[in-house]
């Protein structure tokens, strides 16, 4: 995905954060709806529930945590792949930077790597409100719009992929990896206190 939305792709820097701000409006507009579908799931089910709520989210958050951290087998619920690659070269630039955005957005459409999206999806369920399902999920799309800036700087073909790359190197994934795994410890912990 930096590949595709860098500098060099776009020509100039105008352009380029023009591709930006679209695929980071719509990756987080994508993330909202789906907060919102959440919610409402949520609320159809009779949601929320109280201390079985806060349990649910509580277990899950621990688990996820466990995951990131000692490596518990938990699944990530994703398709293991990402945006079609043909989407760049049939759609126009900015089509195409927005289509990114939105199948990026929704999460479970691509490829994930932690378990802090399912955490986050769980809590828009045990809250039963699609408004605050939306408020929920929708800054896990715009983080994940934005994080194409990390090629903001790059100024060839080959800057993009070499960032790539990197943050495909273990070590960079480990440290990551114990940040989203205290990131769902914290929410376990939150739901545990609601519970005393």
């Amino acid at each position: 995905m930096v590949e595709t939305i860098a500098p060099v792709v776009y020509g100039n820097r105008r352009r380029y954060y023009i591709a930006v701000a679209l695929h980071a409006s719509t990756a987080t507009l994508a993330a909202a709806a789906l907060g919102a579908l959440l919610g409402a799931i949520g609320g159809l089910f009779g949601a929320p529930w109280h201390g079985g709520g806060y349990a649910l989210v509580g277990g899950v958050g621990l688990l996820y945590a466990l995951r990131e951290l000692v490596g518990l087998p938990m699944p990530l619920f994703d398709r293991r792949k990402q945006v079609p690659e043909w989407w760049r070269t049939f759609y126009p630039r900015y089509v195409a930077a927005s289509l990114y955005g939105a199948g990026l957005g929704v999460g479970y459409l691509t490829f994930l790597s932690f378990g802090t999206f399912v955490v986050v999806s769980v809590v828009a369920i045990a809250v039963g409100e699609p408004l605050m399902g939306a408020l929920i999920v929708g800054p896990f799309g715009l983080a994940r719009g934005l994080s194409v800036l990390v090629s903001a700087r790059t100024a060839d073909e080959e800057g993009p992929l070499q960032l790539v790359v990197k943050f495909g190197r273990s070590a960079w994934i480990r440290r990551v990896k114990v940040v989203n795994g205290i990131a769902c410890l914290a929410v376990a912990a939150v739901a545990a206190t609601q519970l005393l």
